[in-house]
């Protein structure tokens, strides 16, 4: 396998880092979740990097991509992103792959231009059923006053917090999972900067469902049973209707990509 090829690609005003792996001829986006970066899916190469070229995205806030805080990336700007990595590869199709938040962005693809899509691989994805509270907290204008109120003077909230997981209103999964994002002021800062700026990502389902359809878009879906963050409910409510999605429960967390799971990944961008 050859060594990745760093570089930077344009959405138009604006540039995203990205890591490229394998030496295939045929062309997969690839885009990592929450607090990661590109290099996730370096691994993955070994098992598809003959038959794929690999471009792997830093999202705004995330890796080597310089975003300023504030400004969101809008849907357009994923289009223009892919048709620059398909001019690059020479080609008017493309596959895509997603992990958590990264399905999200995935999905919004598809749902803008699903005449160029070949294939769809979801990792535990964001995205697949509508999210009541990112949409209080990013879109009213109450829920983005508190939201900020609480990450820079959570104190004030954590009482409330606490009594919730007490009264089991949330669960201690939950609790730990957020807890872990939030336990410092750059983590907070973090959060405050990556979910407004990708709030605009988030695919109609109406219109993602009929492009679905219309091309018959082969997606495959990798859940992890134990995964409190998106449940394997919220895949098999999206599979409902589409005939050729396919989900694939696996014995793991949210934490789904990994060693024991990238084979079987393999397996269906290589069918």
């Amino acid at each position: 396998m050859n060594e990745a090829k760093a570089g930077y690609v344009s959405t138009g005003s604006r540039q995203l880092h990205y890591m490229c792996y394998g030496t295939g001829r045929k062309l997969l986006i690839a885009f990592h979740g929450y607090s990661n970066s590109a290099s996730l899916f370096a691994p993955f190469a070994s098992f598809i990097g003959k038959e794929y070229r690999m471009y792997s995205i830093d999202l705004p806030h995330h890796g080597r991509s310089k975003w300023e805080a504030g400004i969101m990336l809008e849907k357009a700007e994923l289009v223009t992103l892919t048709n620059n990595l398909m001019n690059e590869m020479d080609t008017d199709r493309c596959s895509l792959m997603g992990y958590s938040i990264g399905g999200r962005v995935s999905l919004s693809i598809v749902e803008q231009m699903p005449d160029k899509i070949e294939r769809v691989l979801l990792l535990a994805p964001d995205g697949l059923v509508f999210n009541p509270l990112y949409y209080f907290v990013t879109k009213n204008f109450a829920g983005k006053r508190l939201f900020r109120n609480f990450l820079t003077d959570p104190k004030r909230y954590l009482k409330y917090i606490n009594w919730l997981r007490d009264k089991n209103y949330i669960t201690v999964s939950r609790y730990n999972f957020g807890m872990n994002y939030l336990g410092s002021a750059g983590d907070r800062e973090f959060l405050l900067k990556v979910w407004p700026d990708l709030s605009t990502i988030v695919p109609s389902s109406r219109a993602l469902r009929a492009a679905i359809i219309k091309h018959k878009i082969p997606i495959d879906i990798f859940m992890g049973e134990y995964d409190k963050v998106i449940p394997v409910k919220h895949a098999e409510q999206f599979r409902k209707g589409l005939s050729t999605v396919s989900v694939h429960v696996m014995q793991k967390g949210h934490r789904v990509f990994d060693q024991d799971t990238m084979p079987q990944m393999a397996k269906c961008l290589l069918a």
